[in-house]
């Protein structure tokens, strides 16, 4: 696969799952995506880089990274932006709503990174990069191809993600069942990022400890086959929140792993990047 390396600033550059069980995370995402793990060791706090591929070179292709969740915390996939003046971004996310979850730090030559809650309690991160710019491959089976912010208040989202990675939102749709913004470097949608999504209030809401958080960052993964990496997920103790259904964009669905982190697959399409 093409590796990939320009980021704006504000791009989603990087993907890392907080999970209680590294161990049975790495294992589960091996067998459903067909990812290869390393652990860098006891002085990362064992964090796992999590690898597809390979690049032209032969290398495995880094594609987002796997850490122990604090005790307590739920397990999450957390969405970082590329921050080149971590500090000034940091300080724009401050005046915006965000509080410190942790950093700025460096993380040894490869860049220094931060992690923030946002207003609505959801985890992200900003990486300022150095001798790593970001994942190495996107749009290709295994790798990321969207980030998409859920929540029940779009509004109050879409200015606070607008304000920290200084992109423009525009209201792709806008109705009282669906309501879904983009954000790009330009203005009218052109070239858009990353998403955020509110589904109407009416909605039917999964109530109980299985229901979804009012607001998470959902991470879509690229599969050759939705249906059967969907079925590979439920026989290993995943949750399909919905079945595979075809949309414009491909075949996708919604998935919860065995320790509470939601994703998505998207099917890889001829034609496509992908």
């Amino acid at each position: 696969m093409p590796r990939y390396e320009h980021f704006d600033e504000g791009d989603p550059c990087w993907v890392e799952l907080a999970t209680p069980d590294p161990l049975g995370s790495a294992s589960f995402y091996a067998s459903v995506l067909g990812w290869s793990l390393r652990d860098m060791g006891p002085e990362s706090g064992h964090y796992h880089l999590i690898s597809a591929g390979p690049l032209p070179d032969g290398r495995p292709a880094t594609v987002g990274g796997l850490g122990a969740a604090e005790p307590g915390e739920r397990s999450s996939w957390i969405v970082y932006f590329n921050a080149p003046d971590l500090d000034a971004v940091r300080e724009r996310a401050l005046q915006a709503g965000a509080s410190s979850v942790a950093g700025p730090e460096a993380v040894m030559e490869q860049g220094s990174m931060a992690l923030l809650s946002d207003p609505q309690g959801v985890t992200f991160g900003l990486w300022q990069p150095a001798g790593r710019r970001g994942f190495d491959a996107w749009g290709e089976p295994a790798t990321t191809a969207w980030f998409e912010f859920h929540t029940t208040r779009l509004q109050a989202a879409t200015g606070f993600y607008a304000a920290v990675t200084g992109f423009e939102s525009h209201p792709m749709v806008d109705s009282p069942e669906f309501r879904y913004t983009q954000f790009g470097p330009q203005p009218g949608g052109v070239d858009a990022r990353f998403g955020a999504l509110e589904a109407s209030t009416d909605s039917p809401r999964q109530h109980g400890a299985d229901a979804p958080p009012d607001s998470e960052w959902l991470v879509y993964f690229i599969t050759d086959s939705v249906d059967a990496a969907a079925a590979r997920a439920a026989s290993l103790g995943g949750q399909v929140r919905g079945a595979p259904a075809d949309s414009p964009f491909g075949r996708m669905t919604t998935l919860v792993d065995p320790f509470g982190a939601s994703f998505c697959l998207i099917e890889a399409r001829e034609g496509d990047a992908a």
